[in-house]
């Protein structure tokens, strides 16, 4: 893996998630993907990052993995992972209008963690929004299951591009989110959006040399907008219900920082 492109690893922290009943039968679709937390000196906490009506309107959730071995992975090989007991278990963001979620798995990877090839995301990816690289028109990255669709060979999801389309530094309509250019379908709530901030340097005329790209996570897509005689909001989840609705392509994402508010707000013991 370590010949991959960042973005190829990306690839990797992102997870679908079956929403199941309480008959374990499928209900609906969408995507989390997986955080690191430092909580000490070589420790961490690792968590399931995605939105409330992914996590918290489901009694359990399964999850496919790819399998791994001395942490490299196992081609065409994949572990199902049902989690269950999800109430109580699952953080929401205090805030009732911000539809994000996380689900702390620190042991489940404890457990399986030699069986499992995964990457994470790193806690300083999170944007703060006062990078002096992000503007408006900027170009994103987000990883997902748009219509259920993804490598179902490999088990792996797919990255689509879209733009900045508000402010970023300015939170729309008064909510900590940003609206972006893009076609977000049903399946992508929970989806990751990255910029890759080292191109926008290069794009703005500001030369780099040598180092790391500058990948940011900015936020997590929640919904899309939608036509249907006049302007709505659709959740995202895969849900044959939801899905009949006329998208418009924009797609609302909350912003990082609420992500690490809610986080830092758990236990770390």
């Amino acid at each position: 893996m370590d010949n991959e492109s960042i973005f190829d690893q990306l690839l990797y922290t992102t997870l679908r998630i079956e929403c199941l009943d309480e008959n374990n039968q499928l209900t609906a679709i969408g995507t989390g993907f997986l955080l690191d937390r430092p909580v000490g000196e070589n420790a961490y906490k690792i968590y399931l990052v995605s939105n409330k009506h992914v996590l918290m309107e489901a009694p359990s959730i399964a999850i496919t993995f790819n399998s791994g071995k001395d942490g490299n992975l196992v081609k065409g090989k994949k572990i199902r992972v049902p989690i269950g007991n999800l109430k109580g278990n699952v953080k929401g963001h205090p805030d009732s209008n911000v539809d994000i979620a996380v689900l702390d798995c620190t042991g489940l990877f404890v457990a399986i963690n030699d069986q499992l090839f995964y990457k994470r995301v790193s806690y300083d990816m999170l944007a703060d929004f006062n990078e002096t690289e992000l503007n408006t028109a900027e170009s994103i990255y987000f990883v997902g299951y748009p219509e259920n669709r993804f490598d179902y060979v490999n088990n792996l999801p797919l990255i689509r591009t879209g733009i900045i389309a508000s402010n970023p530094k300015a939170d729309f309509n008064g909510v900590a989110e940003f609206i972006i250019d893009a076609q977000v379908f049903p399946g992508s709530s929970g989806s990751p959006v990255f910029i890759d901030l080292t191109f926008e340097d290069i794009k703005n005329g500001n030369m780099v040399l040598g180092g790391q790209r500058k990948i940011k996570l900015l936020g997590i897509v929640a919904a899309t907008m939608i036509r249907d005689n006049k302007l709505q909001v659709l959740e995202t989840t895969d849900d044959e219900k939801k899905g009949i609705k006329e998208t418009i392509g924009l797609g609302i994402v909350f912003k990082a920082p609420l992500i690490k508010e809610l986080i830092d707000s758990l236990p770390t013991d």
